[in-house]
């Protein structure tokens, strides 16, 4: 086949404009990117879930699995014959499943409702397990739920699994080994949970709660299971009078737990707290200076360890929350476990409440958020480039790839 002198010319003139317009779309992706503005509806009220409300959204990359749940309401109220509903991605969240319920509120008592779905990834049994609470009907959590666990009332802990986020187990409850006899109120996350993944404990599947023998006192609190979720057992309480809620936590470089919790009532500084024995014990409870709180809900993941040599070999914790009430949220890293968060770039404007981030593929991260309507809950993947504006890819460099081949 012959070109002529034209057809090389307009051929030529043709791949210099594709190029300048990746070139364009790349600048655009890097720079103009609004996450806000990029997000798609995961669960809609009324529209593809069957209940009118949904909240309480959290996430999580199940060995590459995508797995978002919250609770479907009945009503805007807390407490409103809630289940526990799924959907999935199998392409890093670029497409998600038509959302199914996980766990159904009526089958375990008619008229109670299920609170605050943990999602953990066992990575040993490759097995997705689903954390929530299971509240009687009239048991409120500002209606004073008895203490323990033998009053038919009591607040209760219940985990359901799964293989495939598919097809999800029946409710089994573990509430004796997993709440405190004393305490009233337990709130699991709503963050993931944890399987720890270097130290002396690794395996060890970590869910942490916010527990309280009254409303408004609340202290820090984990069941642990070194079994896969077979049997657990509960860890101590944090200090009391440290004015904490919801909880999020992550896997420190060194194998311990970092806490961060909402400050309640009122806004302020967000709580952190540590664990070195897998959330056994506690350490004091403090307000960090660079993560401050709206009295709202906030979310916390690593991205990478020190040690992911696929991810460029550095330590990064994400963090999102809002700024302005519950509005105009704010994406953070951290690079030291927790203790500066030096990377700070705003979401975008608009409503923005509830959320939960997680990694996507090496390059990207994912955030869930509620727009504050008590109906949509939203989703975005976001480039690790975006956040640090070109600094940071998240991922293995050219460089590092040819070191590591040598």
């Amino acid at each position: 086949m012959k070109f002529g002198l034209s057809s090389i010319l307009a051929l030529s003139s043709v791949l210099l404009l594709s190029a300048v317009v990746c070139a364009k779309e790349e600048a655009t992706h890097s720079q103009s990117f609004v996450p806000y503005e990029n997000a798609m509806d995961i669960f809609k009220g009324g529209e593809n879930i069957e209940h009118p409300c949904a909240r309480i959204p959290t996430i999580l990359n199940a060995n590459g699995l995508i797995i978002a749940a919250a609770e479907g309401r009945h009503s805007a109220a807390d407490q409103a014959q809630n289940d526990i509903i799924v959907s999935t991605s199998k392409d890093f969240g670029k497409t998600w499943s038509k959302p199914i319920i996980a766990a159904c509120a009526k089958d375990s008592m008619e008229g109670s409702t299920f609170n605050n779905p943990c999602l953990i990834y066992d990575k040993e049994k490759k097995q997705i397990l689903i954390f929530f609470q299971r509240y009687a009907p009239g048991a409120g959590e500002r209606q004073h739920p008895p203490q323990g666990w033998n009053d038919k009332k009591c607040v209760r802990n219940f985990v359901v699994t799964s293989k495939d986020g598919k097809h999800w187990s029946r409710p089994k409850e573990v509430t004796r080994t997993t709440k405190h006899k004393d305490a009233s109120i337990t709130c699991s996350g709503p963050n993931p949970g944890v399987q720890l993944t270097r130290g002396p404990y690794k395996g060890r599947l970590v869910v942490v709660f916010n527990e309280a023998v009254e409303f408004n006192d609340w202290v820090i609190t984990a069941a642990y299971s070194d079994n896969h979720g077979k049997t657990w057992k509960i860890g101590e309480k944090s200090e009391g009078k440290k004015q904490i809620n919801e909880v999020s936590w992550v896997e420190t470089d060194k194998g311990g737990v970092f806490v961060v919790a909402r400050s309640y009532p009122g806004a302020g500084t967000r709580r952190v707290a540590t664990s070195d024995d897998g959330g056994e014990t506690w350490s004091e409870v403090k307000g960090h200076p660079e993560l401050p709180c709206t009295s709202c809900q906030n979310g916390l993941t690593r991205y990478s360890f020190e040690d992911d040599h696929e991810l460029g070999g550095k330590s990064r914790i994400l963090f999102t929350a809002p700024v302005v009430g519950r509005t105009n949220g704010i994406i953070k890293m951290s690079y030291d476990n927790g203790e500066t968060w030096p990377v700070a770039k705003n979401f975008g404007e608009g409503p923005f409440a509830y959320s939960s981030v997680c990694p996507l593929e090496p390059g990207y991260f994912g955030v869930i958020f509620e727009v504050n309507d008590h109906k949509t809950i939203r989703f975005v993947r976001i480039p690790m480039e975006w956040l640090t504006e070109g600094k940071d890819t998240g991922k293995q460099e050219n460089n590092e790839k040819k070191k590591s081949a040598e």
